[in-house]
Formats: C-alpha cells, sequence, structure tokens
C-alpha cells in the first residue's frame, strides 16, 4: 500500500521531522481500525510500514511504503481473510487520525485542518495494491527491497563535468516541468540528497500490531502445551545458504547451480587452507598470475677520493 499526504502539508515534516514517526503511527493506526471493522475487534493485521522522504526527482516528498497481511490474526494463530480492500475508506481514516495528532502536537492550527477536511479533493490518498499469495517468496522479496529501496537510482544520475551540473531523470514524464529530468549544480543536488538522510538513532522502517516486537516476543515466550511438545519432531540444523543468496542478489549469478548443466550444486566440503586452494585454483587454470618482481633499484652512491661515501662523512662531521 501506498499512503501519501497534500503538498501543503509537505514542508511541516520537513522542518519537524520527528513528526515522521507520527505519520507512520496514524497511517498503521487507521490500517489496524480498518481491519478491525471488518473483520471484529479481536483481529489484529500484520503491518510493516516504511518511511520514505524521496519524489521521483529526489524532491521532499513524504510518504510511506506499507506491506500488510491481507486479513488479520486472532489471540489463538487463526487467519482471518479480508475480502477487499477500500481505499477511500482508509484514507479517510488516516486523514482523521493525522489531522488529530498534528493538532495535539501544535503543529497546525484548528483553521488548516477545517480547511484541509473540506477540499473537494482531499489531497490525501491510500492506495491498496494487489495481494502476493503467501507461497511465492520470490514476489514478497521483491516488493520488500521495493518498499525500503534506495532514494536514489545511479542509472538515473549524469552528472557533465564540464559544465559542473548534475541531470536527474525521472521514470515519467512530469507535467509541471515539461520535462522528464532536473538539472542543477552539484551543491544544489548534494543539499537535495542530504534532506533524505534519516537523523541518528531513527528508524525508517516499523513494525506494528501483529508484528510489532513487543507483539513477537510474547509469542515467542510462550510454552507450548504438552500435546504439541511431543508431537514436535527436532529439526537438524544446518547451515542458512546466506552466502549464496547474498552473491545471487549482487552479481545476479547462482554460485550453487552449474554452469554446464544447470543443475543444483551440492556442497562436498569447506576448504580453509591456503595451499589446497592453490593448488585446485591451478589444477583449474584459475589462479592469478603471478607477479613479477620488478628489478633491483641501482643507487648511485658519489665517494670521495679515499674511497668514502660523501653523505656518509657529511653526515658524520654535523653530528653533534
Amino acid at each position: 500500500m501506498v499512503v501519501t499526504i497534500p503538498r501543503l502539508l509537505r514542508p511541516l515534516f520537513r522542518r519537524r521531522r520527528e513528526l515522521l514517526r507520527e505519520l507512520a503511527h496514524c497511517a498503521a493506526d487507521a490500517l489496524g481500525a480498518y481491519v478491525q471493522g471488518r473483520l471484529g475487534k479481536d483481529v489484529r493485521p500484520g503491518i510493516v510500514v516504511s518511511i520514505a522522504t524521496a519524489g521521483d526527482l529526489l524532491q521532499w516528498h513524504p510518504h510511506l511504503h506499507i506491506l500488510s497481511t491481507d486479513g488479520g490474526f486472532t489471540e489463538d494463530g487463526t487467519f482471518h481473510t479480508l475480502e477487499s480492500w477500500d481505499g477511500e475508506a482508509l484514507m479517510k481514516l488516516f486523514r482523521e487520525r493525522l489531522l488529530a495528532r498534528l493538532l495535539d502536537k501544535q503543529a497546525i492550527s484548528r483553521e488548516l485542518a477545517n480547511k484541509l477536511l473540506s477540499w473537494r479533493h482531499p489531497g490525501f490518498s491510500a492506495h491498496a495494491g494487489e495481494a502476493i499469495p503467501a507461497g511465492d517468496s520470490r514476489a514478497i522479496e521483491d516488493m520488500a527491497s521495493y518498499v525500503v529501496r534506495n532514494p536514489v537510482s545511479l542509472r538515473r544520475l549524469v552528472y557533465v563535468d564540464k559544465q559542473q551540473a548534475v541531470i536527474y531523470r525521472a521514470l515519467k514524464p512530469k507535467p509541471r516541468l515539461g520535462a522528464n529530468f532536473v538539472a542543477m549544480d552539484p551543491l544544489q543536488w548534494l543539499a537535495r540528497m542530504a534532506d533524505h538522510i534519516p537523523d541518528p538513532g531513527r528508524h525508517r522502517t516499523l513494525f506494528y500490531a501483529h508484528y510489532a516486537n513487543r507483539a513477537r516476543g510474547s509469542r515467542a515466550t510462550q510454552k507450548p502445551s504438552p500435546r504439541d511438545a511431543q508431537a514436535e519432531v527436532p529439526k537438524r540444523r544446518r547451515c542458512p545458504p546466506a552466502w549464496a543468496r547474498l552473491i545471487a542478489k549482487v552479481y545476479q549469478v547462482d554460485p550453487l547451480r552449474c554452469r554446464r548443466c544447470g543443475g543444483k550444486l551440492q556442497i562436498v566440503a569447506y576448504i580453509n587452507d591456503h595451499f589446497t586452494i592453490k593448488k585446485i585454483l591451478d589444477h583449474l587454470g584459475l589462479s592469478p598470475p603471478e607477479k613479477q618482481r620488478p628489478p633491483p633499484e641501482i643507487r648511485y652512491v658519489p665517494l670521495d677520493e679515499e674511497g668514502h661515501e660523501i653523505g656518509a662523512v657529511a653526515e658524520e662531521a654535523f653530528t653533534p
């Protein structure tokens, strides 16, 4: 889900950056109230809120990216699915809570709050995307990566050295600008980019309701019943393939897949001995070329008539 706020309120969150956390709290509260209103008071969804501050051209544009379960959990762990989502109703719940919170923080006046409520086009929005099946781990991981992505894309960044200019391209044409890029000098670019650096100790990804740290901790400390303890089979511990997954994400190559037949490789052993590693690489022809040693440096030392170094004689002469 994506939740946005009106342009009129965006500079407020730039001046008072502590309100960004309140923005996330209001969205999570509105989402929880919406699910409970549809499924019951004892149902809690799992919510992950990522606070984003950059727009398409890296301008200040605070908004929220939200991952939510397609329904909610009860105390006994039963999951209840929500048949559909109403973005308009979710937007109104979020707008009501955010304006009330800003009034409590004395960030806006009552007149401004009434003005925002009376607009024909409210400026607030809440978009609910398509649900991702629970078994599609690849799609879930891709969506989670998009939610917490870096605001700056190096593929869209161009630096013109001769003109001392930075050009940043947008994904779509901007009717307001009449172009799909923005140009600025390097100092302006650095200032715009620095706006999106989080304050020290301020997290931009927050967990709520069923996914909150306190809720997960309480579930972990619950003791299983004797029947469940007997039925549970101890799982065999194995080394997680985190290294292979990270290599595949960075280099787009799976190190556990055979390059010839495309089959899955099986780990036979881990080799840490330097001599054995070098022997295997030499056999496969993968060893790096040996560096040739440079010729010894020829140093010319001037001598006097008696065969002594002139430098040494001068050093001894000035030694106290």
